[in-house]
Order: structure tokens, then sequence, then C-alpha cells
């Protein structure tokens, strides 16, 4: 685990439930050891501009998930087999591959959707990086739903109002 603020890195394991937080995971300042010992990179940060520029750091292979969206600079993405969840949501919003886009000019760079990775239509290649960009994927906003629906049910607190949607036939 990495944090531009070190001791962040170190306290996140207390927040975590108790059976998380016993290795493999390890904090690390070092991003790009980091990076480069990693067969599966999750970035899940608050950035707001890319602070990865080196390509270099990639050259293994791994695959990246770019759920933060703004950590890669456009150089890692241009690098990469770029797979998107909506490509009109993706790039926008100065999202790293919208950022690769205003540098190039185009959407080439885009390899494809995770519908077409799901369907078959693209299968990402082994011999370059994969980072997935899921910018609208709406099922990581229902699985915290979920989440907060057990804790709550499950703690007793549930309360139900009568009439809140007007109408649930149509929607099954």
């Amino acid at each position: 685990m990495f944090d531009l603020a070190a001791e962040h890195a170190r306290a996140s394991p207390a927040t975590w439930p108790a059976r998380t937080r016993t290795p493999p995971w390890s904090c690390t300042t070092a991003r790009r050891s980091l990076i480069r010992g990693s067969d599966l990179v999750v970035f899940a940060t608050v950035a707001g501009a890319p602070h990865i520029e080196d390509p270099s750091w990639f050259d293994h292979h791994p695959l990246v998930l770019h759920v933060s969206l703004r950590d890669l600079a456009p150089a890692v993405v241009l690098r990469s087999c770029n797979i998107v969840d909506d490509v009109e949501h993706c790039l926008k919003a100065d999202t790293s591959v919208h950022l690769a886009e205003q540098q190039v000019g185009n959407r080439e760079f885009i390899d494809g959707t995770l519908h077409d990775v799901l369907t078959g239509a693209l299968r990402p290649p082994a011999g370059r990086t994969v980072v997935f960009s899921p910018f609208g994927l709406g099922v990581l906003d229902l699985a915290l739903g979920r989440h907060v629906y057990e804790r709550v049910l499950a703690s007793g607190e549930l309360a139900v109002v009568d009439g809140f949607f007007h109408e649930t036939r149509r929607y099954g």
C-alpha cells in the first residue's frame, strides 16, 4: 500500500475489518518499486491530477484498475491497452484518458470497453499493460449500497419509509 502521506498508509489498516489486517499487504514509501513488483495495481485515490508519470514502471505489464481515474500521466495511458466502461463518460473531466485524448487529438488509444472484454469481442493482449478506467460503472455504487443496507439491517436500525417509492410494479 502506498499513500502520498505515509502516515495515512500506516494508519489505514486500523480502520479495516480484522480479517483483512494480516499480511500479505504492506506499506511502502516507494511507488516505483511497489508498481514494478505488482501484477495487479489498484489506484483508489483522490488525486486531481496525474502523479504517476513514468511508463517504464509498467514494463512488466500489470493489470491496472484505475478506479480514481486521474493518477496516470498521458504517457502511461498511451503505452497501455485501455479499457473503459463508457467511452463518453470516461473521456471528460480531466481524467487520465481525457488528458491523453487532449494530447494526441483522438481516441484511437482506447482499445475497447468492458462490454467488449466480457463478450469476447476484445481479448486484452498479454504483452501490454492493461488499464481499466471505470468512470460510470454503477455496480460499484450498488455494491456499496448493498453493504450499507446489510449492515443497517443486521444492526436492527433499518427504518422503512412507507410510500417512498410511489410505484414499484414496473421495476420488478
